[in-house]
């Protein structure tokens, strides 16, 4: 009975094979000849593997969005510093800062009734004579227009943690102050939040993956390559991480690494930061992750240790570990890709959970898009009042549906049975 799944996705991996040969062979057909001015034939290059996985992939419209749009995402986490207005940290000493509704940006001067440089009010806080609640009014005495390129000394940043600039892409002069998002209780601007946030939550997937990626491939490919005893404990292994719930072993350590008072923690001295926090997740969600990969590789293994070019490779006197890393795991190549893809949504999704919760980095010195949900759920904010909060909820929306449409155009631009 054991060896059925074994024989099972032998047929399988054959049945793909055969898939891709059939693929190949109608390129090959569909090859035309040509006739050149001499009058003697010519034979059309076919194309290459990557060709047709390309052409396929181009096919899968709303992957090809979805990559675009994940693009975008990234290189706007990347340049955050350049593209927000204000800094991390950066907020008014003002009660007229706090929950600001989004800066109207006019761009009809009301003198004249004519197209105009845009610009600004400042505003002023009133009160609601009925529900008490603050109501901002633009004070029209003076304009104050929307400047490009401005410096910002007092405010300085890194791109990529190594180039040191303090160049904003807009801006405008004080005491105004230009808040495309509104700000949050404390007078920070949520869109200067929401693009430094990205470079949290968006960067988690992207490292997870590949603690997944290494495990996996591991000991998944050692499991299945070499069988028996190994083969039983690593899969054991696997069932162990696969019933330890990431959540509570965050919050375990958390306690233990987090808190002053803790006597761990007095005793190594051991007080977590944003940056180790943030390693902590992401070493956390690759841990609790590999195991699916791993049994995946494995299955892949044991049906392709097997077959004819694995015992080419070990009759021509290459090594186990050399058949292993050279011919067995690239042969999982198409699959790992899929998968990495369609995990790193989760990944997001996992690192926002448990900043939602307090769990993640602090406030005090990062941001991610969690944290700045939790914000809406602060004690004392009704939402409906101040509704701008819950802006970060559309970053995370967009990258979780776009990374699951290009996994998908991924998945069928690597499948053979699906090739036109």
């Amino acid at each position: 009975m054991s060896d059925d799944p074994i024989r099972e996705n032998q047929r399988e991996l054959q049945q793909e094979t055969d898939a891709t040969v059939e693929a190949t062979a109608k390129q090959v057909d569909n090859a035309q000849l040509q006739i050149n001015d001499a009058g003697a034939p010519v034979v059309r290059k076919s194309k290459t593997q990557g060709q047709i996985i390309w052409e396929q992939f181009r096919r899968h419209k709303s992957a090809l969005v979805g990559g675009w749009i994940l693009v975008f995402m990234y290189l706007t986490a990347i340049f955050a510093g350049f593209l927000a207005p204000y800094g991390l940290n950066e907020y008014r000493r003002s009660p007229t800062a706090a929950f600001r509704p989004p800066t109207q940006v006019h761009w009809v001067d009301p003198d004249t009734g004519r197209l105009t440089r845009p610009f600004v009010y400042d505003v002023v806080e009133t009160r609601d004579p009925i529900t008490r609640q603050r109501v901002y009014e633009e004070d029209t005495s003076t304009k104050y227009p929307i400047k490009f390129f401005v410096r910002r000394p007092s405010q300085p940043y890194k791109i990529l943690g190594i180039f040191k600039s303090d160049l904003r892409l807009f801006g405008v002069d004080d005491p105004a102050r230009i808040f495309l998002w509104g700000t949050n209780n404390l007078g920070k601007d949520v869109f200067s939040r929401v693009l430094y946030g990205g470079q949290v939550s968006l960067t988690v997937g992207i490292l997870a993956v590949w603690v997944s990626l290494f495990l996996g491939l591991l000991l998944g490919g050692l499991a299945g390559f070499y069988g028996g005893l190994l083969d039983d404990f690593i899969m054991r292994l696997v069932e162990v991480f696969a019933a330890i719930p990431g959540l509570f072993l965050l919050i375990v350590l958390a306690s233990l690494l987090r808190d002053p008072r803790n006597p761990l923690a007095q005793a190594f001295g051991l007080q977590m930061t944003s940056s180790q926090t943030y390693v902590l997740i992401v070493l956390v969600l690759g841990l609790v992750g590999w195991g699916g990969l791993a049994r995946i590789i494995r299955g892949f293994i044991l049906s392709a240790r097997e077959l004819d070019y694995a015992a080419a490779a070990k009759a021509l006197g290459a090594s186990e570990a050399r058949v292993l890393w050279r011919h067995l795991l690239p042969s999982t190549a198409s699959y790992v890709i899929v998968n990495l893809t369609l995990a790193i949504p989760g990944y997001i999704l996992g690192e926002t959970s448990l900043s939602f919760l307090g769990l993640g980095p602090s406030e005090v010195d990062t941001s991610s898009w969690g944290l700045l949900l939790r914000d809406a759920t602060a004690r004392g904010i009704s939402i409906q009042f101040v509704p701008w909060l819950l802006i970060p909820g559309i970053p995370i929306f967009l990258a979780v549906l776009c990374w699951n449409l290009l996994g998908d155009g991924l998945r069928d631009a690597f499948d053979p049975k699906k090739r036109r």
